[in-house]
């Protein structure tokens, strides 16, 4: 009765692993899947580099992960390599609003998953300004960049460029945005809005107005910095 008895928790055991690695398979298949798709992305991160051979596969790559697992950073990392193609300026123009577009709608799949993503947003912000998106809508999406990661030394410069292009559009709150964005970038970035400055990327009259008033003395350090870099 005793040797009975632990047959079938043996059994037992061994049919609830047996589960259990069932379950855990589809994760594990979308893993492996995914795992050049996550390598070429960190590698993108390290050196702002991805061939454009490498893309149109890495993408099937990574849908093939989202068809066995349709998990939110499978659609960031699908996102980013539609954004990249449609980002490169050889591709036809129709090209690349299609992969915008598809850009977007992979972001937007992201973060209905995962709403706290600043990098997904701002992306999302950059592709509905280059599609010529309702001002509203592209300063949505830039302030929820900013929400969800105020800090975020990496995005300063592209969070300064484009919130400075639809500074005129914002109201109160975006400014003060955009304004919180560039001391956070003058403190903790000054050489990268240094260089900005001087490539013409910034312009010190889009900077002044949001600075004049209360913060004089860094629009001071700042036309300083930018006159000295300048010669």
């Amino acid at each position: 009765m005793e040797r009975a008895s632990k047959s079938l928790q043996v059994m037992a055991l061994l049919l609830l692993g047996g589960y259990v690695a069932f379950l855990a398979y589809p994760r594990l298949h979308a893993a492996l899947v995914y795992l050049p798709v996550d390598t070429a992305i960190k590698k993108y991160y390290d050196t702002l580099e991805v061939p454009a051979s490498q893309l149109e596969g890495l993408q099937q790559r990574a849908e093939h992960a989202i068809g066995i697992l349709p998990h939110y950073r499978y659609w960031e990392g699908l996102s980013l390599l539609l954004h990249l193609q449609a980002a490169d300026s050889g591709n036809p123009l129709y090209q690349r609003r299609q992969a915008f577009e598809k850009a977007i709608e992979a972001a937007e799949t992201s973060l209905g998953h995962a709403p706290a993503q600043p990098r997904t947003w701002l992306r999302i912000a950059q592709a509905r300004a280059w599609l010529r998106y309702p001002p509203a809508d592209v300063i949505a999406a830039y302030e929820m960049a900013v929400l969800t990661g105020r800090v975020e030394p990496s995005m300063f410069s592209t969070r300064l460029t484009l919130g400075l292009a639809y500074l005129p559009r914002m109201d109160a709150a975006g400014r003060a945005m955009v304004r919180d964005q560039l001391l956070l970038a003058w403190g903790m970035r000054r050489q990268d809005v240094v260089r900005a400055l001087k490539a013409g990327e910034l312009s010190l009259s889009d900077i002044a107005p949001l600075l004049e008033d209360a913060h004089q003395d860094v629009l001071e350090e700042i036309e300083e910095a930018a006159g000295g870099a300048a010669r």
